[in-house]
C-alpha cells in the first residue's frame, strides 16, 4: 500500500511513470468517444420523444435518416441497402426483367451505379442541405435547396418512366420497398457499435412511404411490424430458384469482390455468400459456405463496430454520394465512388438509366436547371 494517500499518490504517478499517462490519457479518450458517439441520437430522442412523430412529420424522418444513414452508420448503411437490391434478385418475376435488358452482364457496374444514384438522388436532398448549411457557417443556400427538390423529382420521375417499360408486378415494387426499410434496420442491428432506435425505424418507413407512393406504389402498410410481416410472407412464398435469379446474382457478386485484391477474391465471395441467409442463397443455387466462415465474418463486423464505438471519434459532417450543385456542364460529378468511375465527368440526372432511353425522359423539370444557377 502507498505510504500516501491514494489520489496524492496516483497524481505523482502520473507525473512520474510513462505507463500510467498512457493508461489515463486511453481512459479519458474512450469516455469522450462513448460520450461523443451517443450525442447526436440522444439529442435527437430528447427533440422527439414520441417515437411516431417521423411517420407524419417528414422534416423529421429526414433529420433521424441524415443521423443515422449519413453520420452514425453511413457505411453499413450504404451495404444494407446494396443488399436489400441483392435479395430482389432472388424473385423470379424481378430477376426475369433484370436478366432479359442484359444490363448486368454487359455493364453490371453502370446498372448498378445508376440504380444507387437514383436512390440517393431522392434521398439526399436533406443531407445535402446540412452539409451545404455547416459549411456556409449557418447560412442558408436557397438557391440549390430549391434546387435539390428539382434533382429529387426529375430522379423519381425518370425512374417512373423507366420502369414503365417493363412488366414489373406492383408487390415486386412493394417488396423491394420493404426490404429498402427492413434490411438497414437488421444490418445496423447486427452488426452496428449501436441498436437501431424505433424512432429511426419509423423515419426509415415514412422516407420511403414517401418514395413509394411517389412511384405509384399503393397499399404500403403504415406500421413498420405490418410491413415487416408483409415483406417476409412475400419473401418466403416467392423467393425461389431460376436460372434468371443465376446470372444476375453473379454479376453482382463479382461487383461486390472488386473491392479486394484479386488473390483474396475466393474468400471474399464466400464471405458475401455466408451473408446472404439460407433462402436466397437457395434461390440462387449457390451452395452453402465452410462451416464457421459466417462467425467469423459476423466476428469481424463485431469487431469493427467495438472500435468505432471506443475508438473512432463521430463524423463531423455527413456523408453524401451525390454532388452538392452541378459543374460547370450543368453535370453532377459523385463525391466519392465505391467500386469504380462510371461518371468522372459527372451525369444528368434525367440520362441516367439505361442508354436506349437516354434523350427519352418527358421529365417536366428537364432544362429548368441550367449552368447560370450555379
Amino acid at each position: 500500500m502507498p505510504s500516501l494517500p491514494l489520489p496524492v499518490y496516483f497524481l505523482n504517478s502520473l507525473k512520474t511513470h510513462w505507463g500510467y499517462k498512457l493508461g489515463f490519457t486511453l481512459i479519458v479518450y474512450v469516455a469522450l468517444v462513448r460520450y461523443k458517439r451517443y450525442q447526436r441520437i440522444n439529442a435527437l430522442l430528447q427533440k422527439y420523444p414520441d417515437p411516431t412523430i417521423p411517420l407524419h412529420n417528414r422534416e423529421a424522418a429526414q433529420e433521424v435518416l441524415c443521423c443515422f444513414g449519413h453520420y452514425d452508420f453511413p457505411y453499413l448503411y450504404a451495404v444494407s441497402m446494396e443488399y436489400a437490391l441483392l435479395m430482389t434478385y432472388g424473385i423470379p418475376s424481378i430477376s426475369r426483367i433484370l436478366a432479359g435488358t442484359r444490363e448486368f452482364a454487359r455493364q453490371c457496374l453502370k446498372r448498378t451505379d445508376d440504380t444507387v444514384l437514383f436512390l440517393h438522388e431522392m434521398a439526399e436532398p436533406y443531407p445535402r442541405k446540412v452539409y451545404r448549411e455547416m459549411k456556409n457557417n449557418g447560412q442558408l443556400d436557397e438557391v440549390e435547396d430549391r434546387n435539390d427538390t428539382i434533382r429529387e423529382s426529375i430522379a423519381t420521375e425518370r425512374v417512373n418512366f423507366i420502369h414503365g417499360h417493363y412488366p414489373i408486378k406492383h408487390d415486386d415494387f412493394l417488396y423491394t420497398i420493404g426490404l429498402l426499410v427492413l434490411e438497414p434496420a437488421r444490418w445496423i442491428d447486427q452488426f452496428e457499435w449501436r441498436q437501431i432506435t424505433e424512432l429511426e425505424k419509423n423515419a426509415l418507413l415514412a422516407v420511403w412511404i414517401y418514395h413509394g407512393e411517389r412511384m405509384n406504389i399503393q397499399n404500403i402498410p403504415r406500421s413498420y411490424k405490418k410491413l415487416e410481416e408483409w415483406t417476409n410472407n412475400y419473401g418466403a412464398k416467392h423467393m425461389v430458384y431460376a436460372e434468371s435469379n443465376v446470372g444476375v446474382a453473379e454479376a453482382t457478386i463479382d461487383l461486390f469482390i472488386t473491392l479486394v485484391p484479386r488473390f483474396l477474391n475466393p474468400i471474399a465471395r464466400q464471405i458475401t455468400v455466408a451473408l446472404l441467409g439460407d433462402r436466397l442463397r437457395g434461390a440462387y443455387g449457390i451452395a452453402p459456405p465452410p462451416r464457421g466462415l459466417k462467425s467469423f465474418a459476423v466476428a469481424l463486423l463485431k469487431l469493427r463496430a467495438l472500435f468505432i464505438k471506443y475508438f473512432m471519434l463521430p463524423r463531423r459532417y455527413p456523408l453524401i454520394r451525390t454532388a452538392l450543385r452541378a459543374n460547370a456542364d450543368n453535370k453532377y460529378v459523385p463525391r466519392w465512388n465505391k467500386y469504380g468511375s462510371v461518371y468522372p465527368h459527372g451525369y444528368k440526372i434525367e440520362d441516367l438509366g439505361p442508354r436506349r432511353f437516354q434523350g427519352k425522359c418527358p421529365v417536366l423539370m428537364k432544362g429548368t436547371m441550367n449552368s447560370s444557377d450555379h
